[in-house]
């Protein structure tokens, strides 16, 4: 039976100035169906999104929802109208329970008089966490959630809204997922999703495309605002994938492995007997200069702990760091910075940048003592230094005056190197390089890391996947229960496979 159409877009365009974002395409999206949406950041999945939320309005073609053309004036009539859309950074109020989150501004639907019948609310939250088969509390704090659970708050949330709007196939749509999840969370969100795609359609915009692949039942490119192709999930190929969303061939030299160079001799970093207690046991490693370093383990491995302490803001209980032979102490971040050690962290938008200021602020934040003439800050100084290092690192922006929560994660992840490369780092723990950030933007990332070790800078990273690890690493210390339990060389004509790590890992 032919599947029925939800959503269609018939030569959809939307134009900024200086850019057209949505060039005419046409495209379909079907009731009861996972749709997986890639392409680069820059493809117009964001733009097309925010068509179907009413925070953008096209400027030329038609929207049409269930048959009709319809044009949307924001995020709640669309949500009136059956779509909802679940953002990377979450919209639940952690101070609130679950019970309040789901119903905010429709607690008067359970009013009875002039009161609100609590228990009626948590009544119906309850019944509305069981049939996504939920085991969540309605009573509890949202801030207590894990962030899977708080997700799956926002999924129930938007599918209660449609059911009270009468809308038999709601959409939802899942910006990124899956970022910030474990394993064993993102194995059972996409088994709940496949169940609500019973009664609903599921847009999935996710960088992860093994994700992509493995969940949605047809895949949608885009590339430069235009639509390029489509495919079953079950057929896709993760290499063509990404050949079509960057116009070009991924696959020969993955990782620049070519462009690896071997570290010198000399060690600027050495690490003995560090421990935490009930954490981490003594672990001893060196960094060479112009060194990659991988660390390598499964979550309560200690890598975690490990970094941090390295970087200023956890505390080891034993041992000692020295930095170009030296004995160091690092009690806090800016004795890291002291000592021209930078910490990239996994969470960019919360602890590697102010999203706030602008790219020139975020990339000046360390050397505004330098950039000052007779007590004042030069703007001259301010304005050559942040467009010198945009250029650095290629950040694509129109000025040096944009806000960086403006920005892509490919380029906010490129401001905080910027940011670190400005104030003279010479070794940088990067935590996660290319989380969240699609995939030509991460061939940048891996050229920039591998141009920073031909300048002589030291890394230490911990990476999303094993193979991005082995790819980019030079050497590989492993980590479990604490414990560093191997170390590997990673040439780059001779990369272990990821087999031969994982025996190492479990």
């Amino acid at each position: 039976m032919e599947k029925k159409k939800i959503i269609e877009f018939k030569g959809i365009r939307k134009v900024f100035p200086g850019v057209v974002a949505l060039k005419g395409f046409d495209l379909a999206i079907y009731e009861k169906e996972i749709l997986g949406l890639v392409g680069e950041n820059g493809a117009g999945k964001s733009t097309l999104m925010k068509i179907m939320t009413g925070n953008y309005q096209p400027d030329g073609g038609q929207f049409l929802l269930r048959g009709q053309p319809i044009v949307l004036g924001g995020s709640m009539e669309a949500i009136e109208h059956g779509i909802g859309m679940v953002f990377q950074e979450g919209s639940i109020l952690p101070n609130l329970t679950v019970t309040e989150n789901l119903f905010l501004c429709h607690e008067k639907e359970f009013s009875k008089g002039w009161f609100i019948s609590e228990s009626a609310m948590v009544a119906e939250a309850r019944k509305a966490l069981e049939e996504n088969g939920l085991d969540i509390n309605p009573t509890t704090l949202c801030g207590n959630l894990s962030p899977a659970q708080r997700q799956m708050v926002e999924i129930t949330r938007l599918l209660w809204l449609s059911r009270l709007y009468r809308h038999e196939n709601p959409i939802l749509i899942l910006d990124e997922p899956t970022t910030v999840l474990l394993e064993k969370e993102i194995k059972t969100l996409f088994e709940i999703l496949n169940r609500i795609k019973e009664h609903a359609t599921v847009i999935l915009i996710s960088h992860r495309l093994e994700e992509i692949i493995e969940n949605s039942d047809r895949i949608v490119v885009l590339k430069d605002g235009d639509y390029v192709t489509e495919m079953p999930g079950k057929a896709a190929d993760i290499f063509k994938i990404e050949q079509l969303m960057v116009g070009r061939d991924m696959v020969e030299g993955y990782y620049r492995r070519n462009e690896q160079v071997d570290p010198t001799d000399t060690v600027v970093l050495e690490v003995k007997d560090l421990a935490i207690e009930s954490i981490l046991e003594p672990i001893s490693f060196t960094l060479h200069k112009g060194e990659i370093l991988a660390l390598v383990g499964l979550i309560g491995s200690g890598k975690e702990e490990l970094v941090k302490c390295l970087g200023g803001s956890m505390q080891a209980t034993q041992g000692s760091i020295y930095r170009n032979g030296k004995r160091i102490s690092i009690k806090q971040p800016k004795h890291a910075i002291a000592h021209a050690i930078g910490y990239i962290p996994i969470d960019r938008r919360i602890e590697g940048l102010a999203t706030d200021l602008d790219i020139a602020d975020n990339i000046n934040m360390l050397v505004y003592k330098k950039l000052k003439s007779r007590g004042f800050i030069n703007k001259k100084k301010e304005r050559d230094n942040a467009n010198h290092w945009m250029g650095v690192v290629k950040v694509k922006a129109t000025s040096h005056r944009m806000k960086c929560g403006n920005l892509s994660g490919g380029n906010q992840q490129k401001v905080v190197l910027g940011k670190w490369l400005s104030a003279d780092a010479e070794i940088l723990i990067v935590d996660h390089p290319t989380r969240g950030i699609d995939v030509g933007a991460k061939d940048e990332i891996y050229h920039h890391i591998r141009q920073l070790a031909k300048q002589g800078k030291s890394m230490i990273i911990m990476c999303d996947t094993l193979e991005e690890d082995i790819g980019l690493c030079n050497r590989m210390l492993i980590l479990k229960d604490g414990k560093k339990v191997n170390e590997v060389s990673c040439p780059p004509d001779a990369k272990p496979a990821p087999t031969d790590i994982i025996e190492s890992i479990v």
